[in-house]
């Protein structure tokens, strides 16, 4: 009787279904995820955080409270909130899609400008 207390419980895990293949999620997005980790981790990104860190530095540090006293005066910002309000009125769904279109119409033609330069100045 005591066998089958010790063996039951062993049988049943041998019987069970075994689970079921991954069909995506995480484990299948896993190379893509430590490509861009790997992308964040480049060297460029790693001196732009530096350099943020460095300048929050220097804006935070020696005389903090005249430095942060000057930095959110009423004058600055009244000045950036203007500079958001006018943000938002100029960058429109319709802005973006048209300046994207206008990129994209002009991209050809400054390759042909190249090009055309490139000629001319080899010839001189």
């Amino acid at each position: 009787m005591h066998f089958k207390i010790f063996i039951l419980p062993l049988i049943t895990l041998g019987l069970a279904s075994p689970a079921p293949a991954p069909s995506g999620g995480l484990l299948s997005d896993l190379p893509d995820i430590v490509d861009n980790v790997k992308d964040l981790l480049s060297q460029d990104t790693i001196d732009d955080l530096q350099t943020i860190v460095k300048g929050g530095a220097v804006l935070l540090g020696g005389d903090t409270p005249q430095n942060l006293r000057n930095l959110l005066s009423k004058d600055n910002i009244d000045k950036l909130q203007d500079v958001i309000n006018n943000a938002h009125t100029l960058i429109t769904t319709s802005f973006v899609n048209d300046t994207s279109e206008l990129v994209g119409d002009a991209a050809p033609l400054v390759a042909d400008v190249s090009k055309l330069l490139g000629g001319i100045l080899a010839s001189v």
